[in-house]
């Protein structure tokens, strides 16, 4: 039993280093280690995307759901993590199975909670699992799902790192939100392989071959309108 825990723990660790250095260097691909197996844990979510909630989610925060059936993963994370399940707007964190549709994951964006300039720190964190994530030299070379290439510019960048991925839903809605600084969301991108970029809210965020920062012209019809800032004191 003492040998599983100090596993756990180690794998916790390493998990934990490799989401800072991420934050530390965004729109830079790294990689994180899969939770255990668990036979009670929900089809929707997957080992690498779990070991990262893990990291961020516990009984002092909260957290929402965004899938089309989202009970089962909720109800999961409250039983092993004892967090409590809230709103997307009122969430500390907001868990995006990969296997969410191209309306949802534009929706978990733009709800999510911004802060306000006097409590930046309330602003969430999007947890987003993604089929994949890879180079530019790899999605180069072909394969499935077919990757955009992502550009990430600003603190903690030299000049510009950039990255694969094959949703980019997360990136119009962030841009639709108009978020000011120090006010926005986190996002954090995991692959089921533990694949991981990390996008923090002061990073500039362009696809390859545009000009300009990722708009709104190309949201999903339909996604509902950014959400209004978090109230200093407002229950989370």
């Amino acid at each position: 039993m003492m040998i599983t825990e100090n596993a756990e723990l180690h794998r916790a660790q390493r998990a934990f280093r490799s989401v800072l250095d991420a934050f530390a260097h965004p729109g830079a691909l790294c990689t994180i280690e899969r939770a255990a197996d668990n036979p009670v844990r929900p089809a929707a979510l997957d080992g690498a995307l779990e070991s990262v909630v893990r990291l961020f989610v516990d009984q002092a925060v909260t957290f929402s759901v965004v899938d089309a059936e989202p009970d089962a993963t909720a109800a999961y994370l409250t039983g092993e993590t004892h967090a409590m399940r809230f709103p997307v707007r009122e969430a500390d964190f907001v868990v995006v199975p990969a296997r969410a549709d191209v309306q949802l994951v534009a929706e978990a964006v733009l709800e999510a909670c911004r802060g306000t300039l006097v409590a930046p720190e309330k602003g969430a964190t999007v947890l987003m699992g993604c089929a994949r994530l890879a180079t530019p030299e790899q999605a180069a070379a072909g394969g499935e799902p077919a990757l955009h290439v992502v550009e990430v510019r600003g603190p903690g960048v030299a000049d510009v790192n950039r990255f694969a991925v094959d949703r980019v839903e997360w990136a119009r809605a962030r841009a639709a939100r108009h978020d000011e600084f120090p006010c926005g969301v986190e996002i954090v991108l995991v692959d089921g392989e533990g694949n991981l970029v990390a996008v923090p809210r002061s990073s500039q965020v362009t696809l390859a071959g545009e000009d300009a920062s990722v708009g709104e012209a190309s949201m999903p019809d339909r996604v509902a309108a950014p959400s209004e800032p978090c109230l200093v004191g407002e229950a989370r």
